[in-house]
């Protein structure tokens, strides 16, 4: 069993990297700001239960999106839990409709204890992304002038690694601090062209910023033990801001070609801005959730959050974003929990729905996001070993103003793997 288990997780990574090189979607909105966060409710099982996070907790579960969570995890073994996600993206406009897909490895995470009441945990995971290829064309015959091209283009995006620390205190309370070191490149670029003149130059100008810096995050958690076994876990998430270390090369030039065919040639250097270096502020992030559950049976949940990225800048330069705000609802029942029971009743099954105000303010539309999911896990027999397959169909964006609607479907694959390596056997 330890050897098809090492099979898995070999193939989940080298998928994982091909899988990196071949993801991206074109999506618009991603032009801005720090482009698509990912957030830390990652893995296959919250994602399939509209993505609630800050109030759960489990043995067998590594959950970033509350650090006090890993407190939970069993004295005795070690879990390792990673994810591939698939994407299906439909855009469209009121003139025009264009499909994207693509695919990526989602997560990485290690949990294990350190004693009865510290535990920790690893893990690696996208922060955000930037990605869109975007052409306007602006007719300017009424003018008697060249029609103009304007391609926009970006690449890239922030990745973390995480390293989490929780403390159990007493029998009910929970506290942790995650740990999250950021890295990665975005690149985006502008060209302007003149299609019909030849006497006019064109311009690119290419911007790449490399960001390199930690942050934390900071969560709790209390169970209140009710009749029937049932429990209440209620939790709260705080993220203080922080000026993330950053590097920018900054280059505008005159250029002729570069559009269809015409080989692009540059001119002349107009500004060029060698490694600049500088801070991004991520702004302060404060959640609050909760969690009603009869342990093996059935959990019921909710989780608000917000961030307040008004405060956002880049490079000293404040932007227009706007604060966000995150509600999430879900559930998963599982029938009959027994090692003899069929399958069907041994599978957890699971919904949930969000609803997510961006940080994008377009055209005066505020950029909403929602999203309807449901999933299962499989079980294996006599291990603690799952698959997690998940389901998700939402919309962001809107139609309103000649913007941009994206219709989504995401298919979550996750594995959790859970192993008694801490146990003490005893001999006669």
């Amino acid at each position: 069993m330890k050897k098809f288990k090492l099979f898995i997780i070999a193939t989940i990574v080298a998928f994982g990297n091909i899988a990196y090189a071949q993801s991206g979607l074109n999506s618009p909105y991603s032009r801005f700001g720090l482009g698509d966060l990912h957030g830390e409710n990652v893995n296959a099982q919250l994602q399939s239960m509209g993505g609630i996070s800050i109030g759960m907790s489990d043995a067998t579960l590594v959950n970033p999106g509350n650090p006090a969570s890993y407190a939970a995890f069993d004295t005795t073994a070690i879990t390792f839990e990673a994810g591939i996600v698939a994407n299906y993206l439909n855009l469209r406009t009121n003139q025009f409709s264009e499909s994207t897909n693509g695919a990526t490895l989602s997560y990485i995470m290690f949990g294990f204890p350190i004693n009865k009441w510290w535990k920790t945990s690893f893990g690696i995971m996208p922060f955000s992304t930037v990605n869109y290829n975007i052409e306007i064309n602006v007719d300017m015959s009424e003018y008697n002038f060249s029609n103009i091209v304007n391609d926009l283009v970006g690449e890239g995006g922030i990745n973390r690694i995480n390293w989490g620390n929780a403390f159990k205190i007493g029998n009910n309370f929970r506290v942790g601090i995650d740990a999250s070191y950021l890295f990665g490149t975005g690149s985006r670029s502008s060209k302007i062209f003149f299609l019909d003149s030849l006497n006019i130059y064109g311009t690119n100008v290419q911007s790449k910023v490399n960001v390199s810096s930690f942050i934390f995050d900071y969560g709790l958690q209390y169970d209140l033990h009710l009749k029937n076994k049932n429990i209440l876990t209620l939790g709260a998430i705080y993220a203080n801001k922080f000026n993330a270390n950053a590097k920018r090369n900054y280059l505008a030039s005159t250029i002729t070609g570069g559009y269809y065919d015409v080989v692009e040639e540059n001119i002349d250097t107009i500004d060029y801005r060698p490694d600049e270096k500088g801070t991004l502020t991520i702004p302060t992030r404060l959640g609050f959730g909760a969690v009603y559950k009869r342990p093996g049976s059935f959990l019921v949940g909710a989780d608000v959050e917000w961030q307040q990225w008004s405060d956002y800048s880049a490079f000293g330069l404040a932007d227009t974003l706007q604060n966000t705000l995150r509600l999430a609802v879900g559930g998963q029942y599982i029938p009959k929990h027994t090692s003899i029971s069929s399958l069907l009743k041994r599978m957890t099954y699971r919904m949930g729905a969000r609803y997510e105000q961006s940080y994008l303010k377009v055209n005066g539309n505020q950029i909403d996001e929602f999203g309807i999911s449901f999933g299962v896990s499989f079980p294996m027999k006599k291990s603690k070993t799952a698959l997690d397959l998940g389901f998700e169909v939402g919309r962001r964006g809107t139609l309103k103003n000649n913007l941009i609607q994206e219709n989504f479907f995401n298919v979550n694959f996750g594995i959790s793997i859970q192993e008694n390596w801490f146990y003490k056997r005893k001999y006669n």
